[in-house]
């Protein structure tokens, strides 16, 4: 019996060490680590009651009062840790200080996931071995992050092997395929970057789809055609954020669909003929939200809209922007492709700090606003070496070898407004407001009133194939039709990807860093314990 006391004494303290560990890091069951805790010091205090002598004189050793103050401290240290850690999984916040915030989400990302209404289930299906392990890995990470800016978002993995059943249950044809379902929808998606999942979780979570219309037979680009001047790869983005996008043809409509909730006029080199006009006109006088890119008279000459904007205070510049900043030349561009970095403040523009270039544009500014129902702004400028062109070349060789001077009188000095925004109240109402009550209105004024919404851009090659992946570019036409559609929470930068950042050093500099780490550093070092020990050794 005297043989098991100091056994049990080892035991218990054992069984109290593993029991906190468990308890403080959850490693085991709550109940489990009590339940430890307990017997451990059951077992502890068996030996002290059998060994009091031995834990008195234990006691009054001066070596143990030394250690107890050394385990206090250790206690009090680590009491201090824990606190900190716990404080920290509660109420967690992520620093990045990377240069281009590259494991931050994007604005887009973070403005969907905060404005999420229900809740959004993802299911990865990956095997747990091979190279899928490692594509694992990474989205897990996305993912976390996901989950760090909404509550409402979940997400498991399922190895397609070992559970075949529930790959069949959502229809899973291959390898890492990543099912989104929330409210009855799913979406497929077998890409694992951050703009793939953001554009999946918009598509389950969108109730209805609204429709973007891009007008056509005018010489407008077309969203059907991927050469450099077509406009899939902006008809793609649309479609990625749920729209549903359609071509439209005055000609053979005598009204713009109801269902059109952004009307785009890209680029149009003939004029609408007048019952043309008229159908849109009407469109925006009820309340249309419409998006005009207009060209400058240069190569070709380009629609004219100026009595049809001018309506709501637009004034169209007869002239072609000229940039000597070393900006688009940098892009292979000449003067004629203005970089446009100046960003008035504005829902389309807000967080924007990307550079955007406008190839061949011309002045978009604001006019004379004649009612206080009508709200105008310039929303993106060019800057102040630029200035606004009246003589245009003769053709694009010229104007690709030419270096245009600033004429003082006939030419305007920049920033030069090449894109403005409109608020309106609507000048043909489909119902009297007059006998609804401040209140009423104040309610639900959507239903009551539906304001008109313009954008008009000097430029609409921008937005086209060529130049729609530039930086700057997507994000600004996007951000201009998310606007116009009332989907501010989709108005912000996509997503990034990720950069490679090199140091660039001299033969001679690196031999001066291994001279100084390799053989100075060491030596100096070396020396230094050699002086210590001599003068120790004396």
């Amino acid at each position: 019996m005297e043989k098991l006391i100091p056994v049990a004494g080892y035991v218990g303290l054992i069984l109290v060490l593993v029991g906190a560990y468990g308890y403080a890091t959850d490693a085991m069951g709550v109940i489990v680590a009590v339940l430890l805790l307990l017997a451990g010091a059951a077992l502890l205090a068996t030996f002290a009651v059998f060994e009091w002598n031995l834990v008195r004189a234990t006691l009054e050793h001066r070596s143990t009062r030394y250690g107890a103050n050394a385990a206090a401290m250790t206690l009090i240290l680590v009491g201090i840790l824990t606190f900190v850690n716990l404080i920290g999984s509660r109420y967690s916040q992520r620093i990045d200080t990377t240069a281009n915030q590259r494991f931050n989400l994007a604005d887009l990302t973070v403005n969907v996931l905060r404005g999420l209404k229900q809740d959004v289930h993802i299911v990865g299906f990956m095997r747990s071995q091979g190279a899928e392990a490692s594509a694992k890995f990474q989205l897990e990470d996305l993912l976390d992050q996901y989950r760090y800016h909404s509550k409402r978002v979940s997400y498991e993995f399922v190895d397609p092997d070992r559970e075949p059943a529930i790959a069949r249950q959502y229809n899973i044809m291959g390898y890492g395929t990543i099912v989104f379902e929330s409210a009855g929808k799913t979406e497929h998606i077998t890409r694992t970057n951050e703009e793939a999942l953001t554009n999946a979780i918009v598509k389950v979570t969108r109730q209805g789809q609204k429709t973007v219309y891009f007008l056509e037979g005018h010489g407008e680009h077309s969203i059907n055609l991927s050469d450099p001047n077509g406009y899939t790869q902006l008809q793609q983005a649309l479609q990625n954020q749920s729209y549903t996008v359609k071509s439209l043809s005055l000609l053979s409509e005598n009204k713009v669909p109801d269902d059109c909730s952004v009307l785009v006029v890209a680029g149009a080199k003939k004029d609408l003929l007048s019952n043309e006009a008229t159908v849109l006109e009407t469109y925006l006088k009820r309340g249309g939200r419409a998006l005009f890119l207009i060209d400058p008279d240069f190569p070709a000459k380009s629609a004219d809209f100026s009595s049809m904007l001018s309506a709501w205070a637009v004034r169209i510049g007869n002239d072609v922007v000229v940039d000597p900043s070393p900006a688009s030349r940098m892009l292979g561009m000449g003067v004629y492709a203005p970089s446009i970095q100046q960003y008035i403040p504005h829902p389309i523009t807000q967080n924007f700090r990307q550079a955007s270039i406008l190839p061949i544009t011309r002045s978009i500014d604001t006019g004379q606003v004649s009612a206080d129902s009508v709200e105008i702004q310039t929303i993106a400028m060019t800057g102040t070496r630029s200035w606004s062109e009246k003589t245009f070349p003769q053709n694009v060789q010229e104007a690709m070898e030419s270096e245009p001077t600033f004429d003082e009188g006939p030419d305007q000095m920049g920033p030069i407004s090449v894109a403005v925004a409109v608020t309106a109240d609507p000048k043909i109402r489909d119902r009297d407001l007059s006998a609804l009550t401040p209140q009423e209105l104040a309610t639900e004024p959507d239903e009551h009133e539906l304001k008109t919404r313009l954008v008009v851009i000097g430029n609409s090659i921008f937005a086209a194939n060529v130049y729609f992946a530039l930086p700057g570019n997507g994000d600004f036409i996007m951000n201009s039709i998310n606007w116009l559609a009332e989907e501010e929470d989709l108005i912000a930068i996509r997503p990034k990807s990720s950069d490679t950042r090199l140091v660039q050093i001299s033969l001679t500099q690196m031999w001066n860093i291994f001279i100084i780490t390799g053989l100075l550093a060491p030596i100096g070092i070396l020396i230094a314990g050699i002086v210590v020990w001599w003068k120790r050794r004396n």
